[in-house]
């Protein structure tokens, strides 16, 4: 008879899990064993929070579930950053993990945790199967709970024992895929809202994760094109209507916003990371989300539409018939967009040494074609990249830069990407501080040949510590920020990829290409002007 962990990897390659990330452990050899049979890619990281957000950065790229395996205790315990992340993002992320036998519960077995309780925390759905002949109906709800009209995380705990166990004979095993449902908004909101944006003089649209996840790319374009209202595009998002697209206007919704008199805001939150909605004093706000105890939160509403991104955005389109915004304010966001570019061109072109990071952000534009992905990590490099690195297509710009702004992402992310689209040109644009939570990824990039470029803006410290540091204690006061210079191209080399030091700015553009045509996972050491930011 087939054991749970073999039945498990079957399941999961018919729900369109092909790869797996891991780090193995004694209480997940079944599942290891079994993907081998099911035909599941295995990918074995350094550490288990790098597995987690392998997955994460899976599935930011191409908007599908994706999972991965730790063993129990300090495994799960190691992967618990990347399963908060996906909380945050909206990933819809499998976490499996093993759990000691269920006669040695609460009798201090070894690597015995709390797994449960702390997965409940962050996730859609959280089980433990103690039942082997429960885990058909288990492992599809936690399916249901992830690609839900909310996404997110699912956490499954199975025992060691239960993973060895066969699955009865007799066992339910028709918990198959259904259609996730789906909700358009009421067509009286969608009226007010048409109602609104033919009174308003300033309109703009900020689209956010959460059109991301609904696959509001095609929506959101032919609602742009049709009105040509100005849209921002946050997080996810980025990249779904491409910054290339004339009624676009990139990831700074700070140029409009704060300017406008009516934001529309579609699947995004009011939190620290979007001026927890404090706007233009006279502005209207209209918020769309499938949620709705999030309408309104932070902030009041003057409309809240609760439904599905891609479906409001649809409904909108077929409202807005023969409107079109105001040209003169397209305009003037136009010249503001502009006026931005003046503000930092002397850094975009600046030959100084140390390099200047907005040097390195213009490099890797010019570099990037319309299959590059950025995986982004890091404080001041992170807020640098986010602000002008371009998107030009759905899950082009894999960030760190959430609610919850954790390091190291990047690394892992890359892995997750470059594996989910193999003809993407796959960059990692990090912080050398944010670099050392996953650096041994390399490691893994090698072993497994998944070649992606791994860019270190490299100022010798904890640039974001350091400059908030020094000017409340003063110079030399700035304990645990510096990092100094180190080799880190020199350690890609020894590992079996591609190492380069650049430090002269003319040669970001010949390194990338280098790095590129190695055919090897490859890391710059990229040495920027520890006195500057972007």
């Amino acid at each position: 008879m087939e054991t749970v962990g073999g039945w498990l990897a079957g399941y999961l390659k018919s729900r369109g899990i092909d790869t797996l990330f891991t780090l193995t452990g004694g209480h997940i050899f079944p599942l290891l064993d079994g993907c081998l049979d099911a035909g599941i890619r295995v990918v074995d990281t350094r550490h288990e929070q790098a597995a987690a957000f392998a997955a994460e950065g899976w599935a930011l790229r191409t908007g599908k579930p994706a999972a991965y395996l730790v063993t129990a205790g300090p495994g799960f315990a190691n992967a618990v950053a990347g399963l908060a992340h996906a909380s945050v993002t909206l990933a819809p992320t499998l976490c499996i993990t093993g759990a000691n036998p269920m006669k040695e519960d609460d009798k201090g077995a070894p690597q015995e945790l709390e797994q449960l309780r702390v997965a409940e925390v962050y996730t859609r759905y959280a089980k433990t199967v103690r039942r082997t002949d429960r885990i058909p109906q288990y492992v599809e709800n936690a399916f249901q709970h992830m690609t839900g009209p909310t996404p997110g995380p699912s956490f499954l705990e199975i025992p060691q024992d239960v993973f060895y166990k066969p699955l009865p004979e007799d066992a339910r095993t028709d918990f198959g895929p259904r259609e996730t449902p789906r909700s358009a908004g009421n067509p009286m909101d969608i009226e007010r809202a048409v109602e609104l944006l033919r009174q308003a003089e300033r309109p703009v649209l900020v689209a956010g994760s959460g059109s991301f996840w609904s696959g509001a790319g095609d929506a959101l374009r032919n609602l742009a094109e049709q009105t040509g209202l100005p849209v921002f595009t946050r997080n996810a998002a980025r990249g779904l209507l491409p910054d290339s697209h004339p009624q676009c206007f990139g990831g700074s919704p700070g140029l409009g916003v704060f300017k406008s008199d009516l934001v529309v805001v579609v699947g995004s939150r009011f939190n620290a990371t979007f001026y927890y909605g404090e706007f233009a004093p006279d502005a209207k706000v209209i918020q769309v989300d499938c949620n709705s105890a999030a309408l309104g939160d932070n902030r009041g509403l003057d409309l809240g539409i609760c439904g599905d991104a891609r479906l409001v955005l649809e409904q909108l389109s077929e409202a807005l018939d023969g409107y079109r915004a105001p040209e003169g304010w397209v305009s003037t966001l136009d010249g503001a967009v502009e006026k931005r570019k003046t503000k930092f061109a002397a850094g975009f072109k600046s030959s100084s040494t140390p390099i200047h990071p907005m040097r390195l952000m213009h490099e890797l534009n010019e570099f990037a074609d319309a299959n590059t992905t950025f995986c982004v990590d890091g404080g001041d490099i992170g807020v640098a990249a986010a602000r002008h690195l371009a998107a030009e297509h759905p899950g082009s710009q894999l960030t760190n830069a959430s609610i919850l702004g954790a390091l190291g992402p990047g690394l892992p992310f890359a892995l997750g990407a470059k594996l989910a689209q193999p003809d993407d040109t796959v960059i990692c644009v990090t912080g050398d501080g944010a670099f050392g939570f996953g650096a041994m990824e390399l490691d893994t990039a090698v072993r497994l040949d998944i070649p992606f470029i791994c860019v270190i803006g490299n100022d010798g410290q904890w640039g974001m510590i350091e400059r908030s540091q020094r000017p409340m204690f003063g110079e030399d006061r700035t304990p645990a920020a510096i990092l100094g210079d180190r080799p880190y191209e020199k350690m890609t080399q020894a590992l079996g990829g591609y190492g380069e030091r650049v430090e002269d700015p003319d040669q970001i553009r010949p390194a990338l290409e280098r790095a590129r045509d190695s055919g090897l996972p490859a890391c710059l050491n990229v040495i920027l002007d520890p006195k500057l930011t972007g």
